[in-house]
């Protein structure tokens, strides 16, 4: 499923993605980071960064009926605003993870600007960029 994501909104609301394009890092890079920096125990900082990813990719894509009450919350993922998504999401994956909503908000941020390079395609998600 391809969806068209506002990266402009991204920018604004965390303004460090724009360093990370400046400096040449990619969007894995930048989420892995927010998850080592909040994670204390260096066994589960790449495993939460993983994790995180592959729980946006099963709502998304998925038809897991664990994740029923999360789409249903997003509605119509054909015509999704950036905004509703990032919201939604945000909270629904610091809740899954048991984080901050402080620390999901850059991490979504970042993986949705990996599916607008992708073009819009959520198999980004589940790739090792």
């Amino acid at each position: 499923m391809s969806v068209r994501i506002d990266t402009a909104f991204l920018l604004r609301q965390v303004p460090k993605l724009a360093q990370v394009r400046r400096k040449r890092r990619t969007w894995d890079e930048f989420g892995g980071k927010v998850f080592a920096d909040f994670q204390k125990t260096p066994a589960r900082r790449g495993a939460d960064w993983e994790r995180a990813k592959e729980l946006v990719h099963a709502v998304v894509t998925g038809c897991q009926a664990e994740h029923d009450a999360i789409r249903k919350r997003l509605g119509n993922l054909q015509e999704p605003s950036t905004p509703v998504l990032m919201t939604t999401l945000t909270l629904w994956l610091a809740g899954a993870l048991g984080v901050p909503v402080s620390m999901t908000i850059p991490a979504l941020a970042a993986m949705f600007c990996g599916v607008a390079e992708a073009g819009g395609d959520w198999e980004a998600l589940r790739k090792n960029t």
